[in-house]
């Protein structure tokens, strides 16, 4: 009677381990590939910088090898964009003045919580595992912040050369990706790479208020971190 009674609580503890929720944080990057989409012949460039990232983990078991795993993330972007100030002219509301250089470069900062929803599918429920996951990206984007950086003390003019993002509140994202993760007793040391793309835009870009194009962002992010198993 003992004897089953150990044998009952053993498989009851191991099966508890084998589908415990995790919780845990992971911190990475974020390397970003911008693109820019002109509505007319308001063309720029747009350069690629890479950002800091940090996620809370929460995963529940689904039984098995499967788990959903929620990740609500803060997340910065940033790009720098070139606009000819010939282009620039044809929307500014008063003349340039002359002195004005021939490109102006201006920085764009996008600070956003995201929330993806994952599938996550591992290749065993205990040691040393892999992991694959996709699925759906929230992400609500709080604000958008426009730094020019070309000097321009010397122009003496009262236009302000306004060229921002103007960001959409929510936009729905996409990620996929693939992890390992590594138990170490009472934590897991995680790591994950993904790709994560938008499914609507972004932003659009403006310039003195006059939208000029669509501004998205394909990211290829690495993350690592602990889990905590309970």
């Amino acid at each position: 009677m003992l004897k089953r009674f150990l044998l009952t609580l053993a498989f009851l503890l191991f099966a508890h381990a084998a589908y415990a929720q995790g919780s845990g944080v992971k911190v990475g990057a974020t390397l970003p590939n911008w693109k820019y989409v002109a509505d007319s012949a308001a063309s720029l460039r747009t350069n690629n910088l890479a950002n800091f990232a940090i996620a809370l983990v929460q995963e529940f078991p689904l039984g098995g090898v499967f788990s959903i795993q929620l990740e609500p993330t803060y997340s910065v972007r940033t790009t720098t964009t070139d606009i000819l100030a010939s282009v620039l002219a044809q929307y500014a509301p008063d003349s340039l003045p002359p002195q004005i250089p021939s490109s102006l470069e201006y920085e764009h900062q996008i600070t956003s919580i995201e929330l993806p929803i994952l599938l996550k599918i591992a290749t065993g429920t205990s040691g040393v595992r892999g992991y694959v996951f996709a699925g759906p990206n929230i992400r609500f984007q709080l604000s958008a912040v426009t730094t020019l950086k070309t000097d321009t003390t010397n122009l003496n003019s009262s236009v302000p050369l306004d060229v921002k993002p103007k960001a959409n509140t929510a936009v729905a994202g996409a990620d996929i990706g693939a992890g390992i993760e590594i138990p170490l007793g009472l934590f897991s040391l995680v790591a994950d790479a993904r790709y994560t793309f938008p499914l609507t835009d972004m932003s659009s870009m403006e310039a003195f208020g006059r939208r000029i194009g669509t501004l998205n962002s394909n990211d290829i992010r690495i993350f690592a971190g602990l889990m905590f198993r309970w």
